[in-house]
């Protein structure tokens, strides 16, 4: 098979991975399955799996003094934190709305990273911004009454929280192989959620045992396996086009949640969602031309889609 083709093909299963998290998510909810059970469960059988992948592939997870610490605050003030955010607006929330809100990740990173760096904005993230704006805007005037939102607030904390992270840990990632930061991070992750929902009592294992089925796809399909065929696809198409790619994973949500939960969208709120997923369309396309480009040719949208993979 032709290199761009198999690579294009690879990351396009990593999107569709990532993009069924919300369904499975539902799924869990259906069977009694608590926020921080499914939290810890995903985080947990991840870490085995990357684990054992790391043995398998004898894979070199040595890791500098200085960085455990920053690998720790990723996976405990990160990812646990995001987890809980996303999860929580994925119960309050329906899917496609919840999915498309988290979306706007990418263009908070161009906020933050402008403010941070006291640049002035470019006119395309000018542009980027306000059709995001609008998009929201249209996604929630729809009919607002339906809107929880305290889903939504869930929804736009991770995606801002995420931005940060994803700008925080540009130079670390740098270092570390994909793999074994993936692993340290889902550890202290599991970790940090077992103390989180043991303190607030909602871990336990009285769920129906077919529970186990959405607990096992988010931790195989929307950790596990979006990580890998990223990083194989990345390989043979780069970070560039392997970023257009990433567009397709709300799309999956959206498509998905409308044909197994039958949620009926107004007109408007499909203008808002197709604005804010172009808006973000637009943020891949013109990432390499500006200032966050890094020295050695990769962008830092490298790491954006790289760890949107992981969440």
């Amino acid at each position: 098979m032709n290199k761009n083709i198999y690579g294009s093909f690879l990351v396009l299963v990593s999107a569709s991975c990532f993009g069924v998290m919300g369904i499975l998510a539902k799924y869990a909810y259906a069977f009694n399955i608590s926020i921080g059970t499914l939290l810890f469960f995903r985080f947990f059988f991840a870490a085995v799996l990357f684990w054992s992948w790391i043995l398998y592939k004898k894979i070199p997870y040595q890791l500098k003094v200085k960085q455990i610490p920053i690998l720790f605050i990723m996976g405990t003030g990160g990812y646990a934190a995001m987890g809980i955010l996303l999860f929580t607006s994925f119960s309050l929330l329906p899917v496609s709305l919840a999915s498309t809100v988290y979306y706007l990740y990418p263009v908070f990173v161009v906020i933050l990273n402008s403010l941070l760096s006291r640049q002035s904005f470019e006119k395309f993230q000018i542009v980027v911004i306000l059709f995001s704006l609008i998009g929201l805007y249209f996604m929630l005037g729809a009919d607002f009454s339906q809107i929880n939102i305290i889903g939504l607030i869930c929804g736009l904390g991770c995606a801002v929280l995420y931005s940060g992270y994803i700008l925080l840990t540009e130079k670390i990632q740098a270092d570390i192989n994909l793999f074994v930061s993936a692993a340290f991070v889902t550890s202290f992750a599991t970790i940090a959620l077992f103390i989180f929902s043991m303190f607030r009592e909602d871990f336990t294992l009285e769920f129906h045992s077919l529970g186990w089925f959405p607990i096992l796809g988010v931790a195989f399909f929307s950790t596990f396996l979006s990580i890998l065929t990223f990083a194989m696809g990345i390989q043979r198409i780069g970070s560039s086009k392997a970023a257009l790619l990433s567009i397709f994973e709300p799309i999956v949500t959206v498509l998905l949640s409308y044909f197994l939960f039958q949620e009926i969208l107004a007109q408007t709120q499909k203008l808002g969602i197709v604005l804010i997923l172009l808006s973000a369309l637009l943020t891949n396309i013109i990432w390499r031309k500006n200032s966050l480009t890094k020295k050695d040719g990769k962008s830092i949208l490298y790491e954006v889609t790289t760890q949107s993979d992981k969440r």
